[in-house]
């Protein structure tokens, strides 16, 4: 599999203008397009660059907008229905603000919310659709969440496309740039690649983020503050990789009984027994045995935790981290 030079992935400007340049956004709910590559799609377009957009999800699970602004309380299947066809209308808006007239858009319709639990009960289809619309489009740049963003269908994503990339070892991977919308990143990320926007691509960028009405009505602040003069992306897949079986937290003990963890890699998921014996196989920080899994994984493989207590906060605690040998 080809990999672009880390020097490469610093100008996104410059992999756009590349004779035969086809960008690929993937976005698990409408408004992250906006927010994570307005400019870049723009960008794309200007140069002639093939475009399309991954709407992961319709966005339909958005609970605190939707009692707002419909002013109701329970929220049956049938309004969450309408209010994903609402996004959907508001995403098209936007796209148009960018250059919608260019741009291919695909709808997956997974569930909103539920992207990590599809992802353990059904990699393999998840794995196949998205790997026959990389195959289709054929993208020479694909921009997709990161790893350490907080909102767990984002981070579920990354995942996804390390294992579609995974089943395609002989095929040319595009240059991977990863957005960040929720959350902060680590310490030891690899370099940013920095994206310049002109003032007109910025006034088109804050007329798509607007038409995402649903979500600027309550959080119009915060949304508006992506529409600056750079947008950063974490230039290539990643460098979380870790090594043996110690993960990276350290919860209190007091709240280990509350926690679950999830394991998948690239022959499924599960929801790994947690145990405090000698037969785990995955530890804590500390070296307390954390849990046991039902098989060997094969690395690269992936371990999440979170805690399994009711909570209106749909963000992650802790999130996914990964292991087996770094990418290029």
């Amino acid at each position: 599999m080809r990999l672009e030079k880390p020097s490469d992935l610093l100008d996104p400007d410059a992999l756009l203008q590349r004779p035969g340049a086809r960008l690929m956004v993937l976005a698990p709910h409408p408004d992250d397009e906006s927010l994570a590559a307005g400019g870049l799609i723009q960008r794309a377009l200007s140069c002639g660059a093939d475009v399309s957009v991954v709407f992961i999800t319709d966005g339909e699970n958005n609970p605190w907008p939707q009692r707002v602004l419909e002013r109701r309380v329970w929220i049956a299947a049938r309004q969450r229905t309408a209010w994903g066809a609402r996004r959907r209308a508001e995403a098209d808006a936007a796209l148009h603000a960018l250059g919608a007239e260019r741009i291919r858009v695909h709808r997956l319709g997974w569930p909103d919310g539920g992207i990590t639990w599809k992802l353990l009960v059904d990699t393999t289809s998840m794995r196949a659709a998205l790997q026959a619309l990389i195959e289709a489009e054929r993208p020479t740049v694909l921009v997709l969440p990161d790893l350490v963003d907080r909102h767990p269908d984002h981070s579920a994503i990354h995942v996804l496309v390390e294992l579609v990339f995974q089943a395609m070892p002989g095929a040319v991977k595009p240059a991977c740039l990863g957005y960040l919308l929720h959350g902060r990143s680590r310490p030891g990320m690899p370099q940013r690649a920095l994206f310049a926007l002109d003032e007109t691509e910025q006034q088109r960028k804050r007329s798509a983020v607007a038409a995402h009405a649903s979500q600027t009505a309550l959080s119009r602040g915060r949304l508006m503050r992506f529409v600056s003069p750079t947008e950063s992306f974490v230039a290539g897949l990643d460098c979380h990789d870790r090594s043996g079986a110690i993960l990276p937290w350290r919860p209190p003990r007091l709240l280990r009984p509350t926690l679950a963890l999830l394991a998948v890699d690239a022959g499924g998921g599960e929801r790994v027994r947690l145990c405090g014996g000698a037969d785990a196989n995955l530890f804590w920080n500390d070296g307390a045995p954390a849990g046991k899994t039902s098989r060997a994984l094969r690395p690269p493989y992936y371990v999440k935790l979170y805690c399994t207590l009711p909570s209106p906060w749909v963000f992650d605690g802790w999130g996914w981290c990964r292991f087996g040998a770094p990418h290029a």
